[in-house]
């Protein structure tokens, strides 16, 4: 069974917000977009929470509402939040940005058919796979 998310509660078989818990996710959002760190934005409302249990909660789209859990923060907010998280983590050396290698991989193939096979399923893959040529597309 899944856990259920902060913020929200079952009451009369439905998800509805528990408007305690969410008051202290919009102050959440509300101090970390001030400017404030993780832990402080949680501190400052007077939750004791974890790096990652305030990230957590600031990259949770559930907040954002659908068709199961309702509402509790606003898109621009939302997006704003995770763009500051970005922003800092670039400006603390926290992402590295991985080149790509471009490896060239042949795409078209030519093979021809061979009506009698070896009977030994190996043999015939081995067989098969030493007749198929690579069409150069340059």
């Amino acid at each position: 069974m899944a856990r259920l998310c902060y913020g929200y509660m079952i009451k009369d078989g439905k998800l509805v917000i528990n408007e305690k818990e969410a008051e202290n996710i919009r102050g959440i959002f509300k101090n970390y977009l001030k400017g404030n760190s993780l832990i402080k934005s949680a501190e400052i409302i007077g939750l004791k929470k974890n790096n990652s249990s305030v990230k957590r909660i600031l990259t949770n789209k559930k907040y954002l509402g659908n068709e199961n859990y309702p509402k509790i923060i606003d898109k621009k907010s939302f997006d704003m939040a995770g763009q500051m998280l970005k922003d800092r983590a670039i400006a603390l050396g926290r992402v590295w940005e991985k080149e790509e290698e471009k490896i060239a991989v042949p795409v078209k193939f030519l093979y021809d058919k061979e009506e009698v096979l070896p009977l030994d399923p190996f043999e015939r893959a081995s067989y098969q796979y030493s007749r198929i040529k690579v069409i150069d597309d340059e």
